[in-house]
Parts: structure tokens; sequence; C-alpha cells
């Protein structure tokens, strides 16, 4: 990697070491176009003993034209029509940039392998695009000081989103800010477009139908009924809910209909005080309908599993993780931010479904399979994806069902409360290094 150092001089000029670059020689003495971001300017290269091998040497003026930070360490990419400084990738992680400056420590683990991925690393909430401008106010990573320093540069070249605006004021912003940043970008913007879970479901349903639970938008109450009456347990989920919020677990005992949901549970034997609740908790074609997948339960604790793949520095999946999630006793989810708990899934197999090492082997094997061919058909519709989280059920007989995929921000936390670090940096280097290789390094 280069150090970029500022030369004094009011022509547009880069000044290399003779054989310091691969490919820069054909442009010597030459004007050629040099990017950073979206932004570039004409530059005429020089080459000179005197430079040393890892410094590139930059007119002033160039540098305050491209936004160009002198903190960070580049690669260089020669093509036949310009050279590119970078990578330079951008990072949404936020709504609000009181949030931002909140959760900044956590983002040290995008930049643990800094020597590996270089270039200018930026960090940014919705608040600090200045769409005019084409300009972001956010934190830029100082890989020598190892911390994050407030900057305001031009748009990066790469971006990928972590945000979770959904179900928020400011979901219909954010699109915009998006189709914006995809289009002047090239596609180089991944974990958007954003998809609800109907939209998951259908796109998935004639390829993996056998995997999937039967479901339904909900209109009116008379959909539950007719769903109640073909599987006598149904849950009712919002179509951009998270974390196991707003879920509903309905199940027929007789004359007696259940609801279970949050930690309450209600019991109707009417059926006009059923129809008064949902009509005051629910919204038409805001919530789905599903049969209750038959997951298998464990000291009152409901067990699914997630899947955590990432895209690597080649752009293939990989399947860094398969964690087993135990809700909290009595709870209708899993989810670890309702109480439940997480460990390494092969201990759960082992240990509650009673398998030998072998089978393990085989159902992992399984859910890899149908995560990667699932992922597949959601890419082939358009969803640019970097990194995924996906919900499994698996019953007693180790059929699997695809609960839930994952994509706006399917954090990767779950593996460290696994106990499986490894995986955990692994997945945030490997957004990273597929960022770089969106960029062409």
């Amino acid at each position: 990697m280069y150090a970029i150092k500022p030369y004094e001089i009011r022509e547009n000029r880069m000044i290399v070491s003779t054989s310091s670059i691969p490919g820069l020689a054909v442009h010597f003495n030459k004007s050629v176009r040099l990017q950073f971001g979206i932004k570039s300017i004409e530059v005429i290269v020089h080459h000179s003993d005197s430079v040393e091998s890892e410094t590139i040497y930059l007119s002033s003026h160039v540098i305050q034209q491209l936004g160009l930070p002198l903190t960070c360490a580049y690669d260089v990419i020669v093509q036949k029509d310009k050279i590119t400084i970078g990578p330079f990738i951008g990072i949404l992680c936020e709504i609000t940039n009181r949030k931002l400056a909140e959760m900044l420590p956590t983002y040290k683990s995008f930049v643990k392998g800094y020597q590996y991925i270089g270039g200018a690393i930026l960090v940014f909430s919705m608040e600090g695009i200045q769409k005019e401008k084409r300009l972001i106010k956010g934190f830029l990573y100082h890989p020598k000081k190892n911390v994050w320093e407030p900057v305001i540069m031009p748009f990066p070249a790469v971006m990928m989103s972590i945000a979770e605006p959904s179900l928020t004021s400011a979901s219909e912003a954010f699109h915009d800010y998006m189709t914006e940043f995809d289009s002047l970008l090239g596609g180089r913007v991944f974990n958007y477009p954003h998809f609800s879970k109907w939209e998951m479901h259908h796109m998935l349903l004639s390829e993996w139908k056998a995997h999937l639970p039967e479901t339904a938008i909900y209109q009116d109450v008379s959909d539950i009924y007719e769903m109640l009456s073909r599987h006598g347990s149904i849950y009712i989920k919002p179509l951009y809910g998270r974390l196991g919020k707003q879920i509903y677990n309905v199940v027929e005992h007789g004359t007696e209909i259940m609801v279970k949901y949050d930690e309450k549970r209600a019991v109707f034997t009417n059926s006009t005080e059923l129809d008064v609740f949902f009509q005051k908790s629910l919204s038409p074609n805001a919530y789905l309908i599903q049969e209750t997948i038959p997951l298998k339960t464990y000291e009152q604790s409901v067990i699914d599993f997630r899947v955590m793949a990432a895209k690597n520095q080649h752009g293939e999946w990989e399947v860094l993780g398969i964690y087993s999630r135990y809700g909290a006793s009595g709870q209708i989810v899993s989810n670890i931010s309702a109480g439940g708990h997480t460990e390494i899934a092969r201990n759960t197999l082992k240990e509650v479904w009673k398998l030998e090492d072998d089978e393990i082997q085989r159902v992992e094997k399984e859910m890899e399979q149908l995560v990667l061919q699932s992922i597949q058909t959601l890419e082939d519709q358009g969803y640019h994806l970097g990194n995924i989280g996906v919900d499994l059920g698996l019953d007693e007989a180790c059929h699997i069902s695809i609960i839930e995929i994952n994509h706006q921000n399917p954090d990767p936390y779950i593996a460290l409360m696994a106990k499986d670090r490894l995986a955990f940096y692994k997945c945030r280097f490997d957004n990273m290094m597929y960022a770089r290789y969106l960029g062409e390094f």
C-alpha cells in the first residue's frame, strides 16, 4: 500500500517511483484521469528515482479537489483510461448522528484487518448525507491512531448498509438516498434493496415450497380464521418487523382461541371479542399469517437456527457459522433480544436432537446448501446482498423450514454470544474485503 503526500506545485501532477506501481509506466509524462470515490481529476504522471517506492506525491490542489485524506494507506489500480486510488468504502450505519456517535466504538470491528483492507473507510448516518453537494459528514478511520475522526468527504466508491429504517419515519428517505447511491455508484451498493417477509416468501415459493410454511397476507380477521381452520396454530408477523416484536401466536383449543404475544396471553371464547382485538392490533396489508412451523422445544424453550453467511474477497458466499437459538422460557419467539440465548448448532443437535457426529454433519450440510441456494434465488431477482442471516426451523425428524431471511442488518454478534469470536470477525472482515472486490481492488 502507498502513502499519499502533498506536493506544492500549481500543475496537477502525480509523482511516483520509477517502478513502484505495476502498469503505470505507459502513463508516464502523459495526462490521465485520477479517481477517488466519485471524484476524478486530470493529472500528469511523472516518475522519479528519488521518490520512495511506497510513496505517491500529488499536487496539493489535486488532493483538495479529490477530498483525499492523507491519513490512510491506499492501493492503486491502473487501467487503460484512468488510475484509481482506494478503496474508498462507505458504511451507512444509523439513521441519526446521535446514534452514530453512540455506537462508534462498535464499528472498530469493521477495521480489525485494516492492513489487508486499506483505503478510506467512512461510517456515517442518514443525517450526515448532503445529497445536493454529494458530500457526507461522518467519521473516517485513522489507521495509525486507531480512532475514528470526524470528517466531511465526497461520496465513496463502494457502499454497504447496516442501517435499520424499517418501521421508522425515515424509511422513505432511506430508500430515496439508497436509490441515488445505487445509481451513482453503478451497482456498487450492497445490502440493498430491502424486501419484506412476504416478498421473500413469494420469491422463494416456486423453488422452495417444501421448506416454506403456508403463508398469506392479512386483509381482515376472516383470513386468520381461514388459516386457523387448516392448521390449528398460526403465527402473525409484521411484513417488515424485526427482533421478534409484534408477533402473535394464535392457537385453537376446542371452543377457545388462545393468543400469545410479547409476554402476554389472552383466551377468547367469543368471536366478536377476538375480531375487535385483531382489528385494533393489526393493519391490512402490513402483516402476514403463517402456519406454525413444528419447532422443537427444550425445557419450555422454542429452538430455531441462524445460519450466518457473507461474501468474501472473490465475491463468493461463505457460510461462517450455524447457531441454535433458544427462546426465553414460555416465549413464542427465539430472538436473543427477547431474552433467549444461543450456542453452536452442533452442540444442540447432539444434546437435544441426540444426533451422532455423521448425522450432525449431514444436517448442517443440508442447512448450508438450502441457505446458499435460496440466497441465489433472491439475487437472481436483482437483490444485491453481501451478508445474510437465515433463520431455519428444524422439526423432530430434522426437516428444515425457512423461517426468515434477514438482510437489513443481519448482525453477526450472535457469533460472539455463542463464543465464536473468529466467525464474528471473519464476517466483518469478509464484508470489507467484498467491498474491496466491488471497487476492483
